[in-house]
């Protein structure tokens, strides 16, 4: 049968096909945003972060009780650490994976290309965070200089002086031009002093602190500066231990922290002693609940779309049993008549999916008006409508068999 034909028989008998044209379109409206949500929610899940998040301790919670603590106990704090049997490193920092408070900053590299990164701050964190420095260096010691978080205890370069400072590949990529960022000059548009910075390291990956900017190829838009903790009310602790300990190294990490600075620590507060691969699994708690949120109503979507086709087009086949008999008389084959309904079912769910890419791009603009979700990528519409595609033909084939087992018999049957 001619495409001709068939579309005309489509519009003499427009009911069926319609309600099949609608919840395909449906369908795939929620789909194509099901699809795009999962992956926001996916994104920061699955990113990786660089750092050897099994052997990684994160202290945190630690708030002076009433002066600041000093540069000098800063450091009495990371040697006490450092004697931790199991223990192969220490860094006090500002602004770590899975711990609250970063430096948000923004960079434009050598192509004119302006970003948003976060930023960590502390000596030796690329030892200690155990990242896989690709090109480069790690900061020399002479080139930290001190940052105290509540103002004091902060130290300067010269005037002119440009920061050194290492970044992930990935900044590298986005920055500058083949990803040639070593030994080049990025500026930041809200530093008042003017300093530049000049990259003399890139790491391989380094997750960053504000999980839900870690998608979208941002996850690892971060840097170090060359900082170290200095006078300070607020501190945190980054420790490296040795896998084969990780069991009895925690609890002397926890004592040793409690021995330097329980008697300094504000009232009501202990301090936080865990590994990174635990922060993880319990900041994204609230992802792997959406993502189950999302397959119960993918799988509800498909299911609805699978059995409405069958069940449409069922009754579809049912009424038009001597048509299909006649056919079969005048010599059409069971393969026939089985291509015939699965074309018709194609050309339906094709329309259908056309209306429904339609109405995802129109559901999306209500997402983010109502939940400043970010705008649906176009992408994700053909992965839809090839997935309604799928759903529709299989829907239709059981249908589809059937009428090709009608006997060219039911042609001579009064109707």
């Amino acid at each position: 049968m001619s495409l001709r034909m068939l579309l005309s028989i489509l519009r003499r008998h427009s009911l069926m096909p319609t309600l099949v044209l609608l919840q395909v379109a449906l369908a795939c409206a929620i789909l194509c945003n099901v699809l795009f949500l999962v992956q926001q929610q996916l994104a920061p899940m699955l990113a990786p972060s660089g750092i050897a998040g099994n052997e990684l301790i994160l202290i945190d919670q630690l708030a002076s009780r009433q002066k600041p603590w000093s540069a000098a106990e800063v450091r009495r704090g990371e040697q006490v650490l450092r004697q931790v049997p199991g223990v192969r490193d220490a860094s006090a920092a500002f602004g770590l994976p899975m711990v609250a408070g970063l430096v948000d900053m923004s960079l434009q590299g050598g192509n004119g290309v302006k970003l948003g990164v976060n930023g960590y701050l502390g000596a030796g964190l690329v030892k200690t965070l155990g990242l896989d420095l690709v090109a480069g260096r790690d900061f020399l010691p002479d080139e930290y200089r001190d940052f105290g978080m509540g103002g004091d205890g902060n130290s300067k370069w010269d005037p002119g002086a440009q920061q050194p400072i290492i970044i992930t590949q990935a900044l590298a990529d986005q920055l500058f031009d083949g990803g040639q960022a070593l030994g080049k000059v990025m500026s930041d548009p809200g530093d008042a002093d003017g300093h530049g910075y000049r990259v003399v390291g890139i790491v391989r990956h380094l997750l960053r602190n504000q999980l839900r900017l870690a998608s979208d190829g941002r996850a690892d838009n971060t840097v170090l500066l060359a900082r170290r903790i200095g006078s300070t009310s607020m501190l945190s602790f980054a420790v490296r231990v040795d896998p084969a300990m990780k069991d009895s190294v925690r609890e002397g990490v926890a004592a040793a922290i409690q021995r330097e600075f329980g008697d300094t620590i504000k009232a009501g507060l202990v301090a936080r002693v865990s590994f990174y691969n635990e922060r993880r699994a319990q900041a994204f708690k609230s992802e792997r609940a959406a993502l189950w949120l999302f397959a119960g109503v993918t799988l509800a979507v498909v299911i609805v779309t699978v059995v409405g086709i069958m069940g449409l087009t069922g009754f579809w086949v049912q009424k038009r049993t001597r048509q299909i008999g006649i056919r079969r008389a005048l010599g059409a084959r069971r393969a026939d008549i089985l291509r015939y309904f699965l074309v018709e079912n194609a050309l339906i769910v094709m329309a259908g999916v056309i209306v429904g890419m339609l109405f995802a791009l129109l559901g999306n603009g209500l997402l983010m008006r109502h939940y400043e979700l970010p705008q649906l990528p176009w992408i994700y519409l053909p992965f839809g409508a090839a997935l309604m595609l799928v759903l529709g033909q299989f829907a239709v084939l059981g249908p589809a068999l059937r009428a090709a087992r009608v006997p060219p018999v039911v042609a001579t049957r009064s109707v």
